[in-house]
């Protein structure tokens, strides 16, 4: 998996904005963007292996029966359950903590220091903006989200020994258990012609 792409379809422009976030070393952040002109025969191909091996996220503005997005059999994902699942590890994560430093001799651990988990992003007063500011304003929201997650694991899997199911050496999950049984990744067996 190499992220996630964010995804506006202006019809009243006819444009495709692909937003790219990735991972570079252990962190979360852009690394492409891309304006298609819908005009062009060639995008569905091109922006479609943008896509591969990326979770999906749309915009509000983006017509989910846009024949370009049926067309490419894409799924976007519930980035809302994210957010949740971080919000439920962390709680997880706190909760062992606590129960550890009451034993005797660990009241004076160093508590997690975990990030809040952003709010939902209202994208209403970004609908009139140009395509690449609503694109990139939701693409930061996946990046921040993404990376409360990343950080948040990377605590866990550090406190590993009285983390519930830790083990030494474990390496921590890009993405939660649960999110990834629920979502759908990009794949891509043959770009349309």
């Amino acid at each position: 998996m190499l992220g996630f792409a964010t995804i506006d379809v202006l019809t009243r422009e006819n444009t495709l904005t692909v937003w790219l976030t990735s991972m570079e070393d252990g962190h979360a952040g852009h690394t492409n963007a891309v304006i298609f002109n819908l005009d062009d025969d060639t995008v569905p191909g091109r922006a479609l292996g943008m896509l591969c091996d990326r979770y999906m996220v749309l915009t509000d503005r983006t017509p989910r029966e846009h024949p370009l997005l049926i067309g490419w059999g894409a799924e976007p994902c519930d980035l809302p359950i994210l957010a949740q699942q971080i919000t439920l590890a962390q709680a997880a994560i706190m909760a062992a903590f606590e129960e550890y430093r009451r034993k005797p001799g660990k009241a004076d651990l160093v508590e997690p220091v975990l990030p809040p988990v952003p709010q939902p992003l209202d994208q209403t007063p970004l609908e009139a903006d140009a395509p690449q500011q609503l694109t990139l304003a939701v693409a930061n929201q996946v990046r921040r989200i993404w990376a409360a997650w990343l950080i948040t694991e990377r605590e866990r899997v550090k406190r590993w020994a009285y983390m519930p199911g830790g083990h030494k050496g474990e390496a921590p999950a890009l993405l939660p258990a649960e999110f990834v049984k629920r979502n759908t990744v990009q794949w891509i067996t043959s770009l349309p012609q």
